[in-house]
């Protein structure tokens, strides 16, 4: 069930309707200049976010500062990915490549990584982030 998912949605002032949308709008929130109100949107108060070569469990708030200190993204690509759906919840597993600005006037940095986001439907209908997972990829060998 491996497909490619369009990097282009419009973000949404609510939780999305579908598992797709959500997933669109959650790389699009993360491109624009100030991606803060966007992500909450697409995020549960009680998300977590496990991530970075350290191990870092953020909760929203954490979180959104975290990134927000990183630099801006300029774009958010995802492949192989495949999406599970288990009743009010789904897991969509794949491969992401984000292209990172930590310094303004260089080349952003293209960070590769494993990623699991699990979305739950939100109680207004849409879908929600609930947890994230993200795991660095390293060249083989």
């Amino acid at each position: 069930m491996a497909k490619d998912l369009a990097v282009s949605a419009p973000v949404p002032a609510s939780a999305p309707a579908t598992v797709e949308e959500a997933e669109a709008a959650w790389r699009a929130a993360q491109t624009l200049p100030d991606p803060e109100p966007a992500l909450r949107v697409l995020m549960r108060p009680d998300c977590v976010i496990v991530h970075s070569a350290v191990g870092y469990i953020h909760g929203v708030d954490d979180w959104l500062r975290y990134a927000a200190r990183l630099g801006r993204t300029s774009q958010v690509d995802t492949h192989d990915v495949t999406v599970q759906r288990f009743g009010a919840t789904a897991v969509v597993s794949c491969l992401q490549d984000m292209r990172v600005a930590f310094v303004p006037e260089l080349t952003p940095f293209v960070i590769q990584a494993a990623v699991t986001r699990v979305w739950a439907r939100s109680p207004a209908g849409g879908w929600q982030l609930a947890h994230l997972q993200m795991a660095r990829r390293l060249p083989p060998g």
